[in-house]
């Protein structure tokens, strides 16, 4: 009877020490997700079961718990070994608003994306093609030559973007130049630009923002200007004609991104349920 107890005593253990040693993995190394969709074809195909390196920009953390109760997801990231560039392939928390009309992250949520312009750069797309700093070259270049020659009709909801409104006009073919905010700068706040920043202000400061006769009132308070308190990032879906991305939500946080995704671990064709085995393995460029 004692060698029985010590055996499953023994199994117990390196079953408690896997389970420990998965979670920490989970935690501070890799994460992984499944991919329904394909708009960041062909570079992650439906079905994908890919590996989100969390070391590269540091892990991330939620705060505490309390957002399974309704409270607001606070999170914390502990230092990397690198920092997010242009053309990185990213897995973040898509946004929604609260009760309050504030920007929040969906704890729920992840969407996979392309990171295409960094904080500080000022990014346009100008008939079709991505535009940072001057220079093309960001994104999916071919689907951006398709958008650049096409001359047909658009889905609904496809064709107008990013900040909807009468006065910019943009979409998804000429857009911008739009300013993607960094930690510390500093901008002008005027009814201009409202429409471009006043989401990211609110979220900032997780303050109602408002224009009134040309005026901006950040809670009470008139503004004329605003230091920026987070990095912001510009992501793109590979599928340009079929991708919901900053073109039409702006600029997401750096505390909504999980990590980077670097490897396709294998691969199911979603109506078959065959594995794709030219995917297993396939590092996502």
């Amino acid at each position: 009877m004692k060698k029985i107890i010590k055996n499953i005593l023994q199994y117990a253990g390196a079953l408690l020490l896997a389970i420990v040693i998965a979670a920490l993995l989970r935690f501070f190394i890799v994460d992984f997700y499944s991919i329904p969709s394909d708009s960041m074809y062909p570079a992650i195909e439906p079905g994908d079961f890919i590996v989100v390196n969390q070391l590269y920009m540091g892990a991330r953390f939620y705060k505490n718990l309390d957002f399974l109760e309704g409270a607001r997801p606070e999170t914390v990231r502990v230092p990397g070994y690198s920092s997010l560039k242009r053309n990185d392939v990213i897995v973040f928390n898509f946004p929604k608003y609260n009760q309050d009309g504030i920007w929040e992250l969906d704890p729920q949520t992840f969407y996979v994306k392309r990171c295409v312009a960094l904080p500080g750069d000022t990014l346009s797309i100008v008939d079709g093609i991505n535009i940072v700093n001057g220079k093309s070259g960001y994104g999916n270049l071919q689907d951006q030559q398709r958008l650049h020659q096409y001359r047909g009709d658009y889905a609904p909801g496809i064709f107008h973007a990013f900040p909807f409104d009468t006065r910019h006009g943009w979409n998804i073919r000429d857009f911008g130049p739009l300013y993607i905010p960094a930690a510390g700068n500093t901008i002008t706040i005027d009814s201009s630009n409202y429409p471009l920043y006043h989401t990211i202000i609110s979220h900032e400061t997780q303050t109602p923002i408002r224009i009134s006769r040309g005026k901006i009132y950040l809670g009470d308070s008139l503004i004329r200007q605003y230091t920026f308190r987070k990095n912001w990032y510009f992501i793109c879906g590979d599928k340009v004609f079929d991708s919901r991305d900053s073109r039409y939500l702006g600029p997401i946080p750096e505390d909504f991104i999980v990590g980077k995704a670097s490897l396709v671990l294998t691969s199911k064709d979603p109506y078959t349920k065959n594995y794709v085995w030219r995917r297993f393995f396939k590092k996502i460029i």
